[in-house]
């Protein structure tokens, strides 16, 4: 998650500290861990990234150096090559990534060497910010209130990095399992994938939303068809761009600001900034929901399996509009609108009542920005099963929320092109037309369009009874 040479941390540390004589190394491991969720154009993304990054080390006369396998053969094996090492690295909040660095650590520390590792994906150390009682928060206002209330330019400031400082000639060049994918070229981004890899293009969308974007956040962000976000969540995930960047350029436009609705965009950006936070917090004080929910008692609900309706929800033809061109965009560009993505969660969970779990799987194979911390407490939110979730008996209407945030129908036309005649009346709801105005408008529903696969209406009183079940027992 640090995938750029400036503001970062780690690569900071290491400048600073390695002396004119010592021998180094800069690595990237392709890492076989136990949460394998490789979607395509993630890895797309990501080659994209390392390929930048590789050119810029060269510009320093320096190598990227990619390894395949897992952390702890990787590292025995460089210290079976090279004796005692010092390692360098930020650390992350995974579930899967503590258990790897943990164990990193005990391979290096048993030859006497030394482990540096810093925090550099959050802006506050993981699992400082807690209760009056010390204990971590499980409502994200009192969260805000206490983060706000901490924070302070150290937060935030620019880590400085030179990578003047070492002499390339002391560069050691690797030679176990080395990995030349991206000399090569086998992987190239493709031209409709919604985002690119890198920093360059990263940076460029966070000078793009502080100039045009960021002031009017708060009431474009839950427009999906206006750029009205920024665009920047597979850039902090893959830390092309840093979370400190972010925050910085934030709270650069908040001084400078005028008017009282651009402070409003503003802070609701950075109160977006500090919801990423406060999951990446509850998934470190709580590593069991790698497949636990939040609430344990909700594990007990009997969540339908239903592989025909799962499959309907996953290809976009539930004969809902808004959520059919939701996961027609997810599928196509490995992104989704964060409105959208829970009101697709939330038709799963509730009017599907299919476990959450499967969704979040969904989502982790086919989003550029997976970031699992994010994904699953937006999954958990929507299911009432996770940390200050939607209650339960509070379900989304696709059809209000359609109509609410989608008004003309543009998003809907954009993805679902067989719907790009009807008139906003119908667009929301194909279902109320009569046998001469699909025919009019040239949808026959059933044929050119689905008719919704459940009914909502029906939906609540079933969720609540089963909700009931485990609040009961």
């Amino acid at each position: 998650k640090d995938l750029r040479l400036e503001d970062n941390r780690g690569l900071s540390e290491f400048l600073s500290k390695v002396s004119g004589s010592c021998k180094f190394s800069l690595i990237y491991i392709k890492n076989e861990n136990t949460f394998n969720y490789f979607g395509e154009k993630r890895i797309l993304f990501l080659n994209n990234t390392l390929s930048e990054l590789e050119a810029g080390l060269t510009s320093y006369n320096l190598h990227l150096q990619l390894i395949r396998g897992k952390s702890t053969d990787v590292f025995n094996s460089l210290i079976n090559k090279y004796g005692q090492i010092s390692l360098y690295y930020n650390k992350q909040i995974e579930p899967y990534c503590i258990k790897r660095d943990r164990l990193v650590k005990e391979i290096v520390e048993s030859k006497n060497g030394m482990i540096c590792d810093f925090n550099d994906s959050t802006i506050f150390e993981p699992g400082e910010i807690k209760n009056d009682s010390g204990e971590q928060y499980k409502v994200y206002t009192p969260f805000k209130k206490n983060a706000l209330n901490r924070l302070e330019k150290n937060h935030y400031v620019n880590v400085k990095t030179d990578l003047n400082l070492i002499d390339s000639g002391n560069e050691v060049i690797v030679e176990i399992n080395t990995d030349s994918e991206i000399k090569t070229g086998k992987y190239e981004l493709i031209e409709k994938s919604y985002f690119s890899g890198g920093r360059k293009e990263g940076l460029s969308l966070l000078k793009d939303f502080y100039t045009t974007g960021i002031s009017e956040y708060k009431i474009k962000r839950d427009i999906p068809s206006v750029n009205g976000t920024s665009r920047l969540s597979a850039h902090l995930h893959f830390g092309t761009v840093s979370i400190r960047e972010a925050l910085r350029t934030a709270v650069t436009a908040l001084e400078k600001s005028k008017k009282e609705s651009d402070a409003a965009g503003i802070q609701t950006w950075i109160n977006e900034l500090l919801w990423r936070e406060f999951y990446y917090h509850i998934t470190y004080f709580n590593p069991q929901l790698i497949s636990e929910s939040f609430r344990k008692e909700y594990d007990g609900l009997k969540w339908s399996y239903n592989e025909i309706h799962f499959d309907k929800w996953s290809k976009g033809i539930t004969g809902y509009p808004i959520v059919d061109a939701g996961m027609r965009q997810l599928n196509s560009e490995g992104w989704l609108h964060n409105r959208v993505r829970m009101i697709v969660a939330m038709f799963l969970t509730k009017d599907l009542f299919i476990d959450w779990r499967l969704g979040e799987k969904y989502f982790a194979e086919k989003l550029i920005d997976l970031d699992f911390a994010s994904n699953n407490g937006g999954w958990q939110w929507c299911a009432s099963t996770g940390v200050d979730a939607q209650p339960y008996f509070r379900i989304f209407n696709p059809y209000l929320q359609s109509k609410k945030f989608d008004p003309d129908g543009s998003y809907i036309k954009k993805y679902i092109p067989e719907l790009k005649d009807l008139p906003p009346e119908y667009v929301h709801e194909p279902d109320l037309m009569n046998e001469s105005e699909q025919r009019k408008f040239n949808v026959i529903i059933d044929k050119d369009y689905p008719r919704r696969m459940v009914d909502h209406s029906k939906v609540r009183d079933n969720v609540i009874s089963e909700f009931k079940k485990i609040s009961y027992n």
